[in-house]
């Protein structure tokens, strides 16, 4: 995947006057709970017939799920199979042999069922198939005539890889790598509040988390506009500052996860950018993958303390940040573009708090003495201007007596 600078020095982020939106390919988002019922439909409005579901261990033993989703698929003939081998952070090897299995059966549409890796398993699975294909049309074959093997996404969390044309995996040697094309995206979303109801409530949660840090860093994107994006980002913070609470207090309530998945939609509504999303997620993509950390814990260790860095530094970035304040209940704005930005880093860090999810790198055995390991793989270049900057950042990550200790260093 190609990267992105995270920091974006001197690059202008203040989109209100000046944009351009580039629609996504996403051609239905289906929403509602029972709505997995109109799968079947959805598969006809793409013209395909045969469906392929990817997701990962844990739905297809531990829950009805996948079985349920089956049945209705051979109700109507067009179940194809099923790839239940997806691990977190999609392994190359797992998208390989699914790759495999897909080829052999002739399926013509995808449907990933989980969180953002079997999602984002589903999207490199069609890459290497359309690879593969052009390369069996022949030296002369024009790349552009060459099909793709359209998806559905079916979330089970709030992770919104289903957005994006982003294809994030783990490579041979453990590191976070990926492909990136506008025809990855999945052609279709389905939202069904009930399905999400099997999704632990730590994994749940947690994902939210990463859905309030895809607003949060849209915000300071330089390719976001400010209609649709960011309008759309900031209308989801209110929600996901309440909703998430009130799941976490009532984990069976079908209708609160189903409004979740709305604000999470929002909160990444579907533009097309390629890297990562902003410095958080930069972050969390060095240390997931090499850790074993979970996507949406990731968020819960970078997020706030990337918006205190921002906030410090009183640029486009803290502007940014401090319109949340205006748009959240729980944070009182001040006026001040520090002291608000610093507000919702603060209303962050309480909010991971309530929701019990508190996490620090010495959770996961990350040793200190990482960190500019993890800033240089965060920042894709050991000369960034930043490197320092960031390794510092990271190493308030390691535990709360180190966050407090080295903030007053950055």
């Amino acid at each position: 995947m190609p990267s992105s600078t995270p920091l974006l020095q001197g690059s202008s982020i203040d989109s209100s006057l000046h944009g351009v939106y580039t629609a996504s390919p996403i051609k239905y988002m289906k929403y509602g709970r029972g709505s997995i019922t109109s799968l079947p439909t959805l598969i006809e409005n793409l013209g395909a017939s045969k469906a392929y579901i990817i997701t990962g261990r844990s739905l297809r033993e531990k829950t009805p799920v996948i079985e349920r989703i089956e049945g209705i698929l051979k109700e109507k003939g067009a179940w194809a199979g099923t790839f239940s081998g997806v691990r977190e952070h999609a392994p190359i090897a797992d998208i390989h042999s699914a790759t495999s299995a897909i080829r052999a059966s002739g399926a013509d549409v995808l449907v990933s069922v989980g969180g953002g890796s079997p999602i984002d398993a589903a999207k490199a699975v069609a890459w290497h198939l359309h690879r593969e294909a052009i390369a069996g049309a022949g030296a002369g074959a024009d790349a552009a005539d060459i099909k793709w093997v359209p998806s559905i996404a079916v979330p089970t969390t709030l992770s919104a890889a289903e957005t994006t044309r982003n294809a994030g995996y783990t490579n041979e040697k453990g590191e976070k790598v990926g492909v990136a094309e506008g025809e990855m995206v999945p052609k279709a979303v389905l939202y069904d509040g009930d399905i999400a109801l099997h999704t632990p409530l730590r994994l749940w949660l947690s994902s939210g988390i990463r859905a309030l840090d895809h607003a949060l860093e849209l915000l300071y994107h330089p390719s976001a506009p400010e209609i649709p994006t960011k309008r759309l980002a900031l209308s989801a913070l209110p929600d996901l500052f309440h909703l998430l609470p009130a799941s976490h207090s009532c984990p069976d309530d079908a209708d609160i996860r189903q409004r979740l998945f709305l604000a999470a939609y929002a909160a990444l509504f579907p533009f097309q950018f390629t890297g990562a999303l902003g410095l958080s997620h930069a972050i969390g993509h060095a240390i997931g993958a090499s850790y074993g950390i979970p996507h949406g814990i990731t968020s819960c260790v970078s997020l706030a303390g990337v918006l205190r860095y921002y906030a410090t530094k009183n640029g486009e970035q803290a502007r940014q940040i401090a319109r949340a304040a205006c748009v959240i209940p729980e944070i009182e704005s001040k006026g001040d573009v520090v002291e608000d930005a610093l507000a919702v880093a603060k209303g962050v860090q309480g909010l991971v708090k309530v929701l019990g999810l508190g996490s620090w790198l010495v959770d996961y055995n990350v040793n200190p003495g990482e960190e500019e390991a993890i800033a240089v793989r965060a920042l894709r270049d050991p000369a960034h201007p930043d490197i320092r900057a960031v390794t510092e950042l990271v190493r308030t990550m390691y535990a709360p007596s180190s966050s407090n200790d080295a903030a007053t260093r950055l």
